[in-house]
């Protein structure tokens, strides 16, 4: 089977061997729509909640083809290109969600039927403006999870209103017709945590939802939907004792709004991985050098750039040819580069002595399917991007 661009990858015997991915043209990512769905139903479960989905995460649109009928809680889109993913291919709500947000998305989300959720008076005002005497939406208002902290500087971001700002946009929102559905808090990625610190995950549900009767006063309406976002790590099924917690935390809020959450990471992480092809090998000093046709410019989140504390993936080797006992014994740790001239062309290691790969090996980093594809700049040494496959299994 010729494999292209997009294509649906066929894998009869994955039990036994990933022999079809050396068939691919690297670098590429490859995406598993059972385990997206998977995920995203066990994620629902644990919470015991709707999910909305993050297609910021993963807006592959092979992959939301096969995905899209089990997102039966909503997609956040936070482009136009997202919208123009969904429409006609998502039945459920669709919200949108950008700080930025112009007057030609505003349109667009208007005539495709989007719930906005607003993240400052600014914009709330600028969608009175676009709005005109069209038929006015719903909307959801985003709280800055710091201030509803009590000041909290750890979770201080930029996303979201002050309470006043948000009474200020309830108010003029009103006037336009525009209905007050709901709040919206996030504290960020990786936050979500029961630790008693007043400012965790229930914390901050609690006290969104206090802020709620505040609102209806100025609408005149109850608020009935709370978003809590989510935060939740890529490995969330190691955290059932917090979900557990968490559950039994927020229980009450239940009798008086329809609470939901949303993720991205969570759901997509797991389900996808990065497959890049070792084109030379060297040995310097007291390490093996793999470079690889794919790196930071395919793969920026690999190179740790943003992190303080760099600790590298360790990815597995697909090798053509079995390894000898003997060279497994005489190996050196791996460090895996890219294809730039940068020295932050770093995207994995082997730690441990290990044989070292051939060329035409394949390195495979799991745990790439949410943002890696798309946080990525492939512009730099005029970088092609890397090709995206869809398994079946």
């Amino acid at each position: 089977m010729q494999l292209t661009e997009a294509s649906l990858l066929a894998n009869t015997d994955a039990q036994s061997s990933d022999q079809w991915l050396l068939d691919l043209k690297t670098p590429c990512y490859v995406f598993d729509p059972s385990a997206v769905l998977a995920r995203h139903e066990d994620l629902r479960q644990r919470l015991g909640t709707p999910l909305i989905v993050s297609l910021k995460a993963n807006p592959n649109l092979d992959l939301l083809i096969r995905c899209g009928h089990a997102f039966v809680d909503g997609v956040e889109l936070a482009s136009q290109g997202e919208l123009d993913l969904a429409v006609g291919r998502i039945t459920a709500p669709k919200y949108v969600n950008n700080p930025s947000m112009d007057e030609n998305f505003m349109r667009a989300a208007l005539a495709s039927r989007c719930i906005f959720i607003i993240d400052s008076l600014e914009q709330a005002r600028r969608l009175v403006r676009v709005i005109g005497k069209q038929a006015a939406p719903q909307a959801v208002l985003r709280l800055n999870a710091g201030e509803l902290a009590a000041g909290r500087k750890d979770l201080a971001d930029h996303f979201g209103m002050s309470r006043q700002d948000a009474l200020q946009s309830a108010t003029e929102l009103t006037r336009a017709d525009v209905q007050i559905i709901g709040l919206h808090t996030f504290a960020g990625s990786y936050n979500f945590r029961i630790d008693g610190s007043g400012a965790d995950s229930a914390d901050l549900a609690f006290a969104l939802a206090a802020f709620a009767p505040e609102v209806a006063r100025v609408t005149g309406t109850p608020v009935s939907f709370l978003n809590f976002g989510g935060g939740f790590a890529e490995n969330f099924d190691k955290q059932a004792a917090t979900f557990d917690a968490y559950r039994q935390r927020i229980a009450p809020l239940h009798e008086k709004f329809k609470i939901v959450h949303e993720s991205g990471r969570g759901i997509f992480a797991g389900a996808g991985s990065f497959v890049t092809r070792v084109r030379s090998v060297k040995t310097l000093g007291e390490r093996c050098i793999a470079v690889c046709d794919g790196g930071l410019s395919h793969n920026f989140l690999l190179a740790k750039t943003e992190s303080v504390l760099k600790k590298y993936a360790e990815p597995r080797l697909l090798r053509r040819q079995p390894e000898s006992a003997a060279v497994t014994a005489g190996g050196l740790p791996i460090q895996f580069v890219g294809s730039t001239c940068s020295r932050a062309d770093v995207i994995g290691w082997h730690q441990a002595p290990t044989a070292p790969p051939a060329a035409g090996d394949l390195v495979i980093f799991e745990n790439c399917g949410a943002y890696n594809q798309t946080y990525s700049v492939s512009g730099f040494l005029s970088q092609q991007a890397a090709r995206s496959y869809i398994r079946q299994s």
